[in-house]
C-alpha cells in the first residue's frame, strides 16, 4: 500500500491569560486564522472556545493557556496546553439530562467537542508538567 504524504502547517498560536476573557478572545483569533467561510470554521470556534473554558476554569497552578491550530488538509487539528502544577484530566462522564436540571449551564462542552471532532484526547506534559487537550475537526462541505 502506497501512502501518500501530506502537509501540515500551523495556522496559528498564541497565548492566553487564565482569564474569564480568553474564551472570547480564543474564538476570535481563530475567526481571523481561518476566515468566516472556512469548512471547518464554525466547529472550530466551538471546539476552542470549550477547551480554552475548560483550562481557564480547571488547570491548577496555570499562568497561561496556549492555543494552537494547525491545517492537516482533511481536518483542523486544536490544541489548548496548559502548564498547571496537576493536570486536571478532562472526563466525557455521563451527562446530566437537561429535565433533570434545566438551569445547569456546565458540564456538556466535552460532549460538544466529541460531537464535532473525528477523534480528540489528551497528551500528559511531564517537563514542564501540563497537558495538552486536542481534537480533529473535519472540513465541513
Amino acid at each position: 500500500m502506497r501512502v501518500t504524504p501530506y502537509q501540515v502547517s500551523l495556522i496559528g498560536e498564541m497565548e492566553l491569560p487564565r482569564d474569564r476573557r480568553s474564551p472570547r478572545a480564543a474564538r476570535a483569533a481563530v475567526g481571523a486564522w481561518l476566515g468566516e467561510d472556512h469548512p471547518a470554521g464554525y466547529n472550530a470556534r466551538l471546539v476552542v472556545s470549550e477547551l480554552v473554558t475548560n483550562s481557564v476554569l480547571y488547570a491548577d497552578g496555570s499562568s497561561a493557556v496556549r492555543l494552537r491550530l494547525y491545517d492537516f488538509g482533511r481536518h483542523i487539528r486544536v490544541e489548548v496546553e496548559d502548564s498547571g502544577i496537576r493536570c486536571a484530566i478532562p472526563l466525557l462522564g455521563v451527562p446530566q439530562s437537561d429535565v433533570e436540571n434545566p438551569a445547569k449551564e456546565g458540564g456538556r462542552g466535552l460532549f460538544i467537542v466529541e460531537s464535532v471532532s473525528d477523534c480528540w484526547g489528551i497528551e500528559i506534559l511531564r517537563d514542564p508538567a501540563g497537558c495538552i487537550v486536542w481534537s480533529h475537526i473535519p472540513l465541513q462541505e
